[in-house]
């Protein structure tokens, strides 16, 4: 086809071919009416960056939204649907191949499960490795930290075997009858549960807030010296770090061993409670058989005699 000239409406301006102009303009009707976009090669870059564009409908991606014709065409490189007529003006202006469309596969739910499954098997084939140890880490962590519950059983003489019902002064722990008179606490002054609960707790605790806003105050002031070193300055302050972890574990041990002697001191009171009302019950049960017993006489001595009384043959009356 020869190709015709198409005349500039003003003298001594540019001539253009026809034919490329028609090109440009198939070209921006196109990228007009495709959501917006700039251009066909803005589609491709975006099909490439890996987003996902929406999905078809069925129907043309280039026709007006109200006047949507029905898709026949698909351009895989721009990933849309074309109407027949607009499916000719993309493969004219950009070159692209095109094919018949079909509709998308809507997914199943039994296709659902298994693309899920494979999803989380691949995840953990990939991370298998990471994800053991740190369910590993955990683990170790509480194993170090584990602390067994606050009973009597725990609070038992390891040695005796019999409950810790005292408590050693001078050691400052909770001990059995047996190692107060005979064990290696028998010369130190031993004292009851409840009374070392309030002498601890009379105590007083190591003020954390305090040592803590003095030890920003220590560091504060070797910051500003310009006489510090970076390597001295870091040393400074791992020693006050270190300073401060060490009253905080001892405020931890103080806490933890008030909850010991509390536990303790209360779980012996509760004992001596239920001794007393176990005691105050067998008298009750004494008493009470010694009453049955009694109330058994009586009625016994209160029966009548079951003999019958003789009667005069002589005196009935004929």
């Amino acid at each position: 086809m020869p190709l015709r000239l198409w005349e500039c409406g003003s003298p001594g301006m540019c001539r253009a071919q026809d034919s490329d102009l028609q090109r440009l303009w198939e070209y921006w009707e196109f990228t007009s009416c495709s959501y917006g976009m700039n251009g066909v090669e803005g589609a491709v870059e975006l099909g490439q960056e890996g987003e996902e564009l929406p999905q078809s409908d069925g129907t043309c991606d280039a026709c007006e939204p109200d006047e949507a014709q029905p898709a026949t065409q698909m351009c895989r490189t721009c990933d849309f649907a074309f109407c027949d007529v607009h499916a000719d003006k993309h493969q004219r202006s950009t070159r692209h191949a095109l094919e018949p469309y079909s509709p998308p596969e809507t997914p199943t739910p039994e296709r659902q499960g298994e693309e899920a499954q494979g999803g989380e098997r691949e995840e953990g084939v990939a991370g298998g490795g990471g994800g053991a140890e740190e369910e590993d880490r955990p683990t170790a962590e509480e194993g170090g930290k584990t602390r067994d519950t606050v009973t009597v059983e725990r609070l038992r003489c390891t040695e005796h075997g019999q409950e810790g019902s005292l408590y050693c002064k001078k050691d400052e722990k909770i001990v059995c009858v047996v190692c107060a008179v005979q064990g290696e606490h028998s010369t130190h002054e031993i004292i009851t549960l409840r009374e070392a609960y309030l002498w601890q707790k009379s105590k007083g605790g190591v003020d954390l807030l305090g040592s803590t806003q003095n030890m920003a105050e220590r560091i504060k002031s070797k910051w500003t010296r310009p006489d510090m070193s970076t390597d001295q300055l870091e040393s400074y302050v791992n020693q006050q770090f270190d300073e401060l972890h060490r009253l905080v574990r001892l405020e931890e041990r103080r806490t933890l061993h008030l909850v010991d002697l509390k536990e303790a001191f209360l779980t012996a009171q509760a004992a001596e409670k239920i001794a007393e009302i176990t005691v105050h019950t067998e008298r009750l049960q004494e008493e009470m058989d010694s009453i049955t017993q009694q109330l058994g006489a009586l009625d016994q001595g209160e029966e009548p005699e079951s003999s019958p009384i003789p009667m005069d043959v002589e005196a009935r009356p004929r």
